[in-house]
């Protein structure tokens, strides 16, 4: 996302049952994303909390398997702004697996550089990575052009996941829509990159329900995820539960705001981080992860990559969760005016 945010390697505590060989874990859960009855959409008031009776945090995996059998961790760092090699080490030595890029954060590079000692290690195998195509590179030429650089700059071999930007096709260098350039045309030219061994799954960014419906409805190899704004102010319920229903994960960029004056320092965020004894970004960061939501937090501060890690030593309770299901107020922090965002 264009305005989002590494111990040794260990095994994290593992939120859903390991699938049986061939199971599609995403319609053997499908039942809502907290484990419960599916969400009733985003109007409705936030009552979900007594759906059932917690699952305790040591029996909570934290990965999920995509359709194609990929196994996604559902702690992701952000990358964007990240501008240091070191953050990318502290990432990966605090237990980080999947690492999320763009190519319009312009740094593709660096993260390389923070790649490649594991990389040379034999480990790839152990990361999840994420690239996006920005508006301008939709045209299949492009499409194609902008994923090879991009896996060349991160030095990873092929990219674990390859997503559309934002459903938005602009001529080369421009914000200026190109009408010339479908979406089935810029699906066609992924498709061909997974054909050909380069990615190993697809997915968007930014697309409503409907969006996604209409794609799933004719494309050949059909998107795992969707990454949009997700956190209590902003929750998205019918689009989450939507999208698990048909067989797509969501991934929440901007999961704990973009200031610790909104949400990070929220009163009930605060009480809840207290009850826990955590503090406030893993209390959030724990809300979308127990819902079965991705969270890609930016590499901020040594500390806070850390503290970001742990959020699977703990379960918020089925009070705690509708505490904070009680802030949506459908507040988001990234806006483009270019975009107008549908249900």
């Amino acid at each position: 996302m264009l305005t989002q945010n590494f111990t040794s390697h260990t095994t994290l505590p593992l939120l859903f049952p390991t699938p049986t060989p061939g199971a599609n874990i995403l319609q053997s859960t499908a039942r809502g994303v907290w484990d419960g009855p599916a969400p009733q959409g985003s109007s409705a008031p936030p009552t979900h909390a007594e759906d059932m009776a917690p699952t305790p945090a040591d029996s909570q995996q934290s990965t999920v398997t995509l359709p194609g059998g990929s196994v996604m961790p559902l702690l992701g760092i952000g990358t964007y702004k990240l501008d240091s090699v070191e953050a990318l080490h502290t990432a990966l030595d605090a237990g980080y697996r999947h690492v999320d890029c763009a190519s319009v954060y312009k740094n593709q590079e660096l993260v390389g550089k923070g790649l490649a000692d594991f990389i040379k290690e034999g480990r790839r195998g152990e990361l999840f990575i994420t690239t996006k195509i920005w508006n301008d590179e939709h045209a299949p030429e492009d499409a194609r052009r902008s994923v090879l650089q991009s896996i060349a700059e991160l030095g990873c071999q092929y990219a674990d996941l390859v997503l559309i930007h934002w459903p938005h096709a602009w001529k080369a260098g421009t914000e200026e829509e190109d009408p010339s350039v479908t979406l089935q045309d810029t699906w066609g030219a992924l498709e061909r990159l997974v054909d050909e061994g380069h990615v190993r799954n697809l997915g968007v960014s930014n697309f409503s329900l409907g969006q996604i419906e209409d794609l799933l409805s004719w494309a050949r190899i059909k998107p795992v995820v969707n990454q949009v704004e997700l956190h209590p102010f902003l929750p998205q319920r019918k689009l989450v539960g939507g999208m698990l229903r048909k067989g797509l994960r969501a991934i929440a960029y901007s999961p704990l705001g973009h200031s610790k004056t909104d949400l990070l320092g929220h009163p009930v965020v605060e009480e809840l981080a207290k009850e826990l004894d955590v503090v406030p970004a893993q209390v959030l960061l724990r809300w979308n992860v127990q819902r079965g939501v991705g969270v890609i937090p930016k590499a901020g501060s040594a500390g806070h990559v850390r503290e970001n890690a742990d959020i699977f030593s703990f379960s918020l309770t089925y009070a705690q969760k509708a505490k904070l299901d009680a802030l949506e107020n459908g507040k988001r922090f990234v806006n483009s005016s270019w975009h107008n965002w549908e249900d």
